[in-house]
């Protein structure tokens, strides 16, 4: 072989091996330097919901499934009036009249009033009444709420002697389609009617809860609606043979949560009541705490009942799920009780008490859980006797908070897992400031007269979105 195409053959391998490792830099390149993309960004646009106005909703006058003369026990009628009182920062509300249930004269009525601008004003309604007509006798208040489209109703019995009416409002200009989830200490109750109830726009409805089970100890509704927002409450009254043993409204309890507070529970008489709890019929007099999981699985309950003065006890119970459990609670003193319930699962609470008097009267409370206040919160008290604002905190730190009642402030310290009382006087309009987080409630305490209803802060404002094309 001659020179000259050795020569050609070693220049043809190295070209060969130039392009390979110029091949090598441009793919390694192409790994490390960024490509050029295509990119569309849509083309989105901030969007401010108009705030609407401010509406509250009373249920009016307690009712009967009968008549002045006993007839048409199927035909809801009204018995006596509930006063209410209304209150707004702006000073601007307007009330309306809605239908009566079955064409009753109980005077449901919607509060509104208007937003100016982006200004949202705090508004606040709530009625009570005191009634002694028949087979109903006793007190009972409730705030006047928001519509809303899920209530939890923690309270009532359908147990002989024992009416529990859940009663329906719908203050929109649309059918409002609502269901019921109905669970006693049995389980779930199952029934035709128990889903799809129409309530007719700015009306009320009333749904007696035994037309779907009689003989539940224990209930708890879930009322949710479709279509218009309504406000569900219920009515329970007692006969206990032929005395009356009292009436309240169950007001909407917080949503199922792993901490729970039930502010306001009023104890009052209790040594007449550990005589009359030998009765047979007398049984529900027993104070309770009223737990129920609605999921399926069973929850391990950390109860603690504590007085403002620092007076409580804790024990554990168990409460298995899909069902209610009432737990008993006894040698409680007199005075205003507070119940925070510790749960590894959601579950919603209440609690149920009761009074006598030396007269013999006999009335009974529903405590309902608070939600936790957020933003500033205002607050009507109704008429009553001796009315009580209780402000708890379940959190780990004490914090400070203010009550202003008309022109004069109140600052409170809340100690961690604590509670605060403060006397207050029918007609009074409460402003609660810097008190996110707490729970509060008010109730009332006289002879044969008590009752409880829940402090509610309004629902949050609309918050600017963005809406892409």
């Amino acid at each position: 072989m001659t020179e000259r195409p050795i020569i050609a053959r070693t220049r043809r391998v190295a070209l060969g091996a130039a392009g390979l490792a110029v091949a090598a830099v441009v793919v390694g390149a192409a790994g490390v330097l960024p490509l050029p993309t295509l990119q569309t960004v849509p083309a989105g646009q901030l969007v401010a919901p108009v705030a609407v106005d401010q509406q509250r909703v009373c249920a009016g006058g307690l009712l009967q499934l009968s008549d002045d003369e006993g007839q048409q026990a199927t035909t809801a009628s009204s018995v006596g009036r509930a006063q209410v009182a209304s209150a707004s920062s702006s000073g601007d509300d307007e009330s309306t009249a809605l239908a009566g249930a079955d064409g009753s004269d109980s005077d449901p009525v919607l509060w509104t009033t208007p937003v100016e601008g982006d200004d949202v004003p705090l508004v606040a309604a709530a009625q009570s009444q005191v009634v002694s007509e028949g087979e109903l006798v006793g007190f009972a208040a409730a705030p006047c709420t928001e519509p809303t489209s899920s209530t939890w109703l923690v309270g009532g019995s359908t147990e002989t002697g024992r009416v529990s009416l859940v009663v329906l409002v719908n203050p929109t200009d649309v059918n409002a389609t609502v269901d019921l989830g109905i669970a006693a200490e049995n389980g779930r109750v199952q029934g035709p009617g128990i889903d799809g109830i129409v309530v007719a726009p700015r009306s009320q409805k009333v749904v007696p809860l035994s037309g779907f089970a009689t003989g539940l100890v224990s209930p708890v509704v879930h009322v949710q609606s479709r279509g218009g927002r309504i406000v569900a409450s219920m009515q329970q009254s007692v006969v206990r043979t032929l005395d009356p043993g009292g009436v309240d409204i169950v007001s909407g309890a917080a949503s199922p949560a792993r901490q729970v507070v039930v502010p306001g529970i009023v104890v009052r008489d209790s040594a007449a009541l550990e005589g009359a709890l030998t009765e047979p019929s007398s049984a529900d007099l027993q104070s309770v705490v009223r737990v129920y999981v609605p999921g399926d699985e069973d929850a391990q309950v950390s109860i603690t009942l504590s007085t403002a003065d620092g007076t409580g006890a804790t024990f554990q119970t168990r409460a298995e799920g899909g069902r209610v459990t009432d737990v008993p609670v006894d040698g409680l003193a007199d005075g205003t009780w507070t119940a925070t319930l510790m749960s590894q699962v959601p579950v919603v609470a209440g609690a149920r008490t009761s009074t006598i008097s030396a007269e013999g009267a006999v009335d009974l409370a529903w405590a309902a859980a608070a939600p936790a206040l957020r933003g500033d919160t205002l607050v009507q008290v109704p008429q009553g006797e001796s009315p009580t604002l209780s402000i708890a905190n379940p959190g780990t730190e004490a914090t400070t908070a203010a009550v202003e009642i008309g022109d004069a402030e109140q600052q409170l310290t809340i100690p961690a897992g604590s509670t605060v009382d403060v006397a207050v006087a029918g007609g009074d309009v409460l402003t609660l400031r810097d008190a996110d987080g707490l729970r509060a409630s008010l109730s009332w305490s006289g002879p044969g007269a008590i009752a409880s209803s829940p402090v509610t802060s309004a629902f949050p404002a609309s918050t600017p979105v963005v809406v892409y094309p």
